[in-house]
């Protein structure tokens, strides 16, 4: 570990005034920060090119980052210099920048869920507002989603803010940028066998108290505002609705919310599944 002493030293020339955009373009970075995200994302298998924490967080992770091979610099500040040295506040003593080049397109990042016999992935259509990318891998973790599949015209999850609110879950939970899109959702109904349901508020639409259960399954939110695309729904084996009150625009959630419902349905269908196969 590299101890700091002054903010101004050379060797943290990356970690000044960090923005998505310059780290996105040719560097190719993204900035992981606070201390437990972090500890995920040394947990998950992801390379960080480096890491910049003060001296009591590297202390409690001490073990995660000794294990780090010598081309990762770990670079130990004094308490408070992260802030004079980054140009912001929410770090919560911890950063680190990893490497984009770990992004895989199609479906290779989730191919090993396609031979489970139970599995469901949460698929989101053009949703673009960071805070809701990050709540929606948070979700997935938490709700028993084993992947995400996104379409090309998502928002990156690996921005800074949809990281922190994802609280690391980006780094833990599989995750595919998918390109034809919605070809690839076809793709998996056609040839993997799995059922795709999706969630809109549209003429048609069955409460989700109805959801048909089936090991495989796909859970499909589309855009803020616009919701699924018809070709989209089109796909969908069965489109379901989340009942509310009033007329149409005032049920309309939250796509994160509605993500969160639709997947606790299909952890309750499943686990009742789970319970049905142990009592035979």
């Amino acid at each position: 570990m590299i101890r700091i002493a002054d903010p101004g030293d050379d060797r943290l020339a990356d970690y000044r005034e960090l923005r998505d955009a310059d780290l996105r373009g040719t560097r190719r970075l993204f900035t992981v920060e606070s201390e437990r995200v972090l500890a995920r994302f040394l947990d998950s298998g992801w390379r960080p090119e480096s890491v910049l924490v003060e001296a009591e967080v590297a202390e409690r992770l001490h073990a995660r980052l000794e294990v780090l091979g010598a081309d990762v610099p770990v670079y130990v500040a004094e308490p408070g210099a992260l802030r004079e040295i980054s140009g912001y506040g929410f770090h919560g003593g911890a950063l680190a920048l990893g490497s984009r080049r770990q992004v895989l397109q199609g479906l290779e990042p989730v191919e090993s869920l396609l031979a489970r016999r139970r599995v469901t992935i949460l698929a989101a259509e053009g949703v673009v507002h960071v805070d809701n990318m990050g709540a929606l891998f948070r979700n997935a973790s938490s709700l028993g989603a084993e992947g995400v599949l996104l379409s090309p015209d998502c928002s990156d999850p690996l921005l800074r803010k949809s990281i922190r609110i994802s609280t690391g879950r980006v780094f833990q939970v599989p995750w595919a940028i998918c390109d034809p899109w919605p070809g690839t959702i076809d793709l998996l109904r056609r040839d993997h066998g799995f059922r795709v349901i999706g969630l809109e508020n549209t003429s048609g639409a069955s409460d989700i108290e109805g959801m048909e259960y089936a090991d495989r399954c796909v859970l499909l939110v589309g855009a803020e505002g616009s919701g699924l695309r018809e070709a989209t729904l089109q796909l969908c084996d069965q489109v379901l609705e989340i009942p509310g009150i009033g007329d149409d625009q005032s049920r309309s959630l939250n796509v994160a919310v509605a993500s969160a419902i639709g997947l606790h349905e299909v952890g309750r269908r499943r686990r009742r599944a789970d319970d049905l196969d142990l009592g035979s």
